[in-house]
């Protein structure tokens, strides 16, 4: 039996159950490739289907800055009991055990001010010199900046100044960087870099917007814990 090469589908993952005080968004939907080799067959309805989705898909939970025209990831978080100094104090912590790179921070405006270094996981399209098209999971290095403005007992959540460093594979590896908004809106151009965007873009919503903020709110929010001993 041949073995199955390529398979797309969109899925909508289980993603994380915040706390009450959170209101839950909805789960961007994903892309799923399957690792391994293509026929000249399969690389063409690979890319249909990746242009299907640029053409009918719109990443949700990315929203374009219509001042600066970078691409942010938002939301506001509340809580229940916290006063924005012990937020603030929490928020500081948080940053301190995860980052290590503060940049800015102010009780009385209520602002911080974070830079981020992650590498995210994601799939890819490479070529390769004896069997044509390979589609191989990779990391790419990403850098962000973190905005977290308070006000009483709420957060408004900020990512932005999201920048990919992408590996190229041939007879040697180069890197290129540029940022998010400049493969988001997703457009119908350089189709043999389609996997690697697309897939990139969900990676950026699954960190940023459930796993990063889930981390932030539990070690907020589990602040009367934190002094139980």
């Amino acid at each position: 039996m041949k073995k199955i090469i390529l398979l797309i589908i969109l899925i909508i993952p289980s993603y994380y159950i915040y706390s009450q005080e959170i209101k839950p968004g909805v789960p961007p939907n994903d892309s799923l490739f399957k690792p391994g080799r293509l026929k000249a067959d399969q690389v063409v309805l690979l890319r249909s289907k990746c242009y299907s989705i640029i053409k009918n898909y719109k990443f949700q939970k990315l929203t374009p800055n219509t001042k600066n025209g970078e691409i942010e990831i938002l939301d506001t978080l509340t809580f229940a009991n916290p006063d924005k100094k012990v937020i603030f104090q929490r928020c500081l912590q948080w940053i301190a055990i995860n980052f290590g790179s503060l940049v800015y921070s102010d009780l009385e405006s209520g602002k911080i001010i974070a830079n981020g270094l992650t590498d995210l996981p994601h799939f890819a399209e490479f070529r390769d010199g004896i069997s044509g098209t390979v589609i191989a999971s990779t990391n790419t290095s990403t850098s962000y900046t973190m905005i977290l403005t308070l006000k009483d007992n709420k957060i408004k959540y900020t990512i932005t100044n999201i920048f990919y460093t992408f590996k190229n594979y041939s007879e040697t590896t180069d890197e290129i960087s540029f940022p998010i908004s400049s493969i988001y809106p997703l457009t119908d151009k350089n189709p043999e870099q389609w996997v690697r965007y697309i897939s990139a873009l969900n990676a950026s919503v699954d960190k940023f917007y459930f796993q990063l903020k889930k981390s932030l709110v539990g070690y907020v929010a589990d602040t009367e814990n934190d002094y139980k001993f």
